[in-house]
């Protein structure tokens, strides 16, 4: 009989990782009676039917280890593993469509909407979809389920689909895996799960769960409120095609002085013309123009200005390394940073020192 429950057993199946919070051996088993998690997460009640079939196939295993199993026995274990099967399908249908948190990491800086449950195959293997849109391409997901909170419970990697720009996340695991029933407790942890952070490759290795982007981002947003953004035309009213001759005399916040100055370069015999931006006397910014005096390079040198990318701001004086970590930004042969049409010089410490936009050839 012994062989033929084997022969019967259940495949092992798990796509995540799972993050040890201690118990260790001898942990108290709760009744199944008893609530599965303290902090509810949105799989808790779903989850309550996967502890009760850890808990058959646990104590079937220690039936087989006294040899104290009988054919009676073993069908009455089988029906009451289909009655968990069928209440977990039943309830798994209902998950559907229910949103869940998804969130960035500082780190990765982007922004989520529309997270939700996708899908749910609940029998004796549990694999639950998670999907939500980026606000921009990020591809391996590298993803954190947390709880309430933000402890690490496990972490998968998901995928990116170029077709509709979604974002998929897989929680997959089985009852039963390498013929060894799945502890109780790790299941109990997956009933914590609240929200979902996608985070970068290098947080994923660490197995640490960073600052979230949008807590930063309020922060980003509520000291730099005055402050102006440069975008691939430009800063302000100070953009790529403009005539630099009737560019504003003054732009509060930004600067209260442009003077502009036309020089002749007799070795490459063409006028160079430029504009110096000075704000309470200190330089913060230069544009210059081409033949036609339209402007076609825009570079700031102050902080004051910044760059949005994704969730996050950078200025002059951010850490390159930070810039680089930003989704979307990649380093070239000429500058320390690109992001799109925008460019970050580095200073000997490696720090932003101006940010432009355009050529100046």
């Amino acid at each position: 009989m012994k062989k033929t429950f084997l022969a019967m057993g259940l495949l092992a199946l798990c796509s995540v990782s799972f993050v040890s919070c201690g118990g260790g051996n001898g942990s108290k088993t709760q009744d199944a009676s008893e609530t599965v998690a303290d902090d509810k997460g949105v799989l808790a009640d779903l989850v309550d039917v996967y502890v009760d079939m850890a808990k058959l196939e646990l104590d079937l295993e220690e039936k087989y280890a006294k040899n104290d199993i009988s054919s009676d026995g073993f069908q009455k274990y089988q029906a009451k593993l289909q009655e968990y099967e069928k209440k977990a399908k039943e309830l798994g249908a209902t998950y559907e469509g229910k949103p869940i948190k998804f969130e960035s990491s500082e780190g990765l800086g982007i922004t989520f909407a529309d997270g939700v449950i996708a899908n749910v195959k609940a029998d004796r293997v549990l694999q639950v979809n998670f999907r939500a849109k980026p606000s921009a391409e990020v591809n391996p997901v590298y993803a954190y389920f947390l709880d309430a909170n933000n402890n690490l419970v496990l972490k998968t990697v998901g995928n990116y689909r170029k077709s509709d720009g979604m974002v998929d996340v897989t929680l997959r695991m089985a009852v039963k895996g390498m013929r060894k029933t799945t502890p109780v407790e790790s299941w109990k942890k997956i009933a914590t799960i609240t929200k979902i952070m996608v985070v970068t490759k290098d947080e994923y290795n660490a197995g640490v769960v960073p600052a979230a982007a949008n807590g930063a981002t309020k922060k980003v947003e509520a000291q730099s409120a005055s402050k102006f953004v440069m975008t691939d035309k430009g800063v302000d009213k100070i953009t790529l095609g403009a005539d630099i001759n009737k560019l504003p005399k003054s732009v509060e916040g930004l600067y209260d002085k442009v003077v502009v100055k036309s020089e002749y370069n007799a070795m490459e015999d063409e006028t160079t013309t430029t504009a110096t931006f000075t704000l309470k006397g200190k330089e913060v910014m230069t544009a210059m123009a081409d033949e036609a005096n339209k402007v076609c390079y825009v570079t700031v040198q102050a902080p004051g200005v910044g760059v949005k990318i994704g969730t996050a701001t950078f200025e002059v004086g951010a850490p390159v390394n930070d810039v680089l970590k930003a989704n979307g930004v990649k380093k070239d042969d000429t500058y320390a940073a690109v992001y799109g049409k925008v460019q970050f010089e580095a200073d000997v410490n490696n720090k932003v020192c101006n940010i432009s936009v355009g050529s100046a050839w």
